[in-house]
C-alpha cells in the first residue's frame, strides 16, 4: 500500500486537528465545574455559622457535635446525616419534627389524583443558607410518620437540570 504525499499531508492535519481538540478538556471541565458550583453553592459551600448554630438548638445537638463547632466545616450533606439521626424514618411523628423545626421556612407539597384525592405529602423544610437545598419530609398519610428523609442534590450525568431555588423559597415559604 503506497501512501501519496495528500494522504500523508490530510494525516497531519487530523492529528493537530484532534490534538488541539484534546487540548481544549481541561478547559471545558473546568468551565463545567465552575459552572456547576454557581449553581448548586451546596456541593462545595460550607454551611454558615448562623444557620449551624440554629440547628445545633433546633436539633437539640450537644455543642461537641460536629455540626457544633464553631469554625467547623459542614456540609449540606452533614446536614442531612444530623436530621436523619434526629428524626429517625418510620419512627417518628410529623408533629415531632415540625416542633423542633419551627422557624425554619417550610412548604408543603402535594401528590394528587386528578380527581383531587392526596396521595402524597412532603414537607419541605429550607435548613440552609442554600435557596436550592432543601431537606423533604415525606409523610405517611394515615399514620402521619415520617416514611423517608430526602433532599435537593445536585444533578449527575443522567439527570436533568435542578432549580436554583426549591420549596420555601420558590413559593416564598412560611415559617411555622
Amino acid at each position: 500500500m503506497k501512501l501519496g504525499l495528500r494522504h500523508i499531508i490530510l494525516a497531519i492535519c487530523s492529528l493537530l486537528l484532534a490534538g488541539c481538540s484534546l487540548c481544549q478538556i481541561p478547559g471545558n471541565i473546568q468551565r463545567s465545574m465552575e459552572k456547576r458550583a454557581q449553581r448548586y453553592p451546596w456541593v462545595r459551600e460550607p454551611v454558615d455559622e448562623e444557620h449551624k448554630a440554629r440547628l445545633c438548638v433546633a436539633l437539640g445537638l450537644e455543642t461537641s457535635h460536629p455540626l457544633c463547632q464553631t469554625g467547623s466545616r459542614v456540609s449540606a450533606g452533614d446536614v442531612v446525616t444530623a436530621v436523619a439521626e434526629r428524626f429517625p424514618v418510620n419512627k417518628t411523628r410529623y408533629k415531632e419534627v415540625a416542633q423542633a423545626l419551627d422557624g425554619f421556612p417550610v412548604c408543603v407539597e402535594e401528590s394528587r389524583l386528578p380527581r383531587g384525592e392526596v396521595t402524597g405529602r412532603s414537607y419541605v423544610y429550607l435548613l440552609t443558607q442554600f435557596e436550592g437545598f432543601c431537606v423533604y419530609f415525606d409523610v405517611d398519610l394515615e399514620t402521619n410518620i415520617v416514611d423517608r428523609i430526602g433532599n435537593t442534590k445536585a444533578p449527575g450525568i443522567f439527570d436533568g437540570p435542578i432549580p436554583e431555588k426549591c420549596g420555601p423559597a420558590l413559593r416564598g415559604g412560611s415559617t411555622r
